[in-house]
């Protein structure tokens, strides 16, 4: 072959920069495809709360849904309080729990694919970056100074976390798409190696599966090790994309429908949230919408969603 030809090609190669190889990354094709999602806070916060995740009726939620056009769900497995909506043994043994004390008994995620996957809706999960920051005993036991916030972390606490990370994603392998790992902040020393300890905490169970991690409320690429942007925003409708990426991420966004995070109630029309919907999706954009769940039997299915939230997002679906 001619020398020279030679050289150009591997100019050529040279000059395919890693975030031209992420735009063709097909691990973020299913979610460019499904458009919209539904996010859930389900947040036990005593031992009466994981008594109404064993009542979760995953049959009402999927239906609604389906309803909607909804391609995948996001639950969250835990946040702040230290229950947890599912199993994790290795959680319990480093904390010093006992099975049953913080982490439901029942295994929800799972029950939910078993309903999910026939409907074509894809389910992801939620985490923190760090052990719940209302459990000081957590805290202590991994590593972590003790209080009512998020503390400082590093690799070292990172590894351990992402053991209890790996648990979950080696049970649901390929039957999770996808994480959105919350609390990624500077201000804690989150970083990019902390990052890549999680993904691969991840992608041991599933390859394919994508994440992100949550900077704080803004729209940005954060890390290296993520698929697509975490986009936590509060007042969304000045953001829209101009293209599908965002310096290699899918461009996506996280927003609520209520007056804040798991509120049942709405805080603007119908109409303006399909239209920004409509410009996002058009523009190669993704938008996962955070709904309230129903923890009052009395009132209907426990973790369905409000009629008057249903109705937004059947007009979303009208929209697109």
């Amino acid at each position: 072959m001619n020398r020279l030809f030679t050289a150009t090609i591997a100019l050529v190669l040279l000059s395919v920069s890693p975030i031209a190889a992420a735009d063709r990354n097909p691990n973020t094709d299913w979610l460019r495809e499904a458009r919209v999602g539904v996010f859930m806070h389900l947040l036990p916060g005593d031992a009466r709360g994981l008594q109404r995740v064993r009542q979760f009726d995953v049959n009402a939620l999927a239906s609604q849904l389906e309803a909607v056009g909804a391609k995948y769900f996001v639950l969250t497995l835990g946040q702040n309080s230290g229950f947890m909506n599912s199993p994790n043994l290795t959680y319990e043994q480093v904390a010093g729990y006992r099975p049953g004390e913080r982490c439901s008994t029942r295994d929800l995620p799972l029950d939910l694919y078993r309903v999910l996957h026939p409907k074509g809706i894809e389910l992801m999960l939620y985490l923190p970056c760090q052990v719940p920051n209302r459990d000081a005993r957590a805290q202590r036991a991994f590593g972590l100074a003790q209080g009512p916030k998020d503390q400082p972390i590093d690799v070292a606490f990172a590894k351990k976390w992402a053991e209890v990370i790996h648990e979950w994603s080696a049970r649901y392998g390929d039957k999770v798409a996808g994480w959105w790992f919350d609390g990624g902040y500077q201000w804690i020393g989150f970083n990019n190696e902390m990052a890549a300890v999680y993904a691969e905490a991840v992608k041991r169970g599933n390859p394919k599966a994508i994440v992100t991690f949550n900077p704080g409320v803004k729209l940005i690429r954060w890390t290296e090790a993520e698929d697509y942007t975490a986009g936590e925003l509060n007042e969304p409708f000045e953001t829209i994309p101009t293209e599908r990426w965002v310096d290699g991420s899918q461009w996506h966004a996280l927003t609520y429908l209520g007056s804040s995070w798991s509120k049942r109630d709405t805080r603007y029309p119908a109409k303006r949230w399909a239209d920004w919907v409509g410009s996002v999706v058009a523009n190669g954009g993704v938008v996962t919408l955070d709904v309230g769940p129903n923890w009052n039997p009395q009132q209907g299915p426990i973790g369905a969603i409000s009629d008057d939230q249903m109705a937004q997002l059947r007009s979303i679906q009208a929209r697109l």
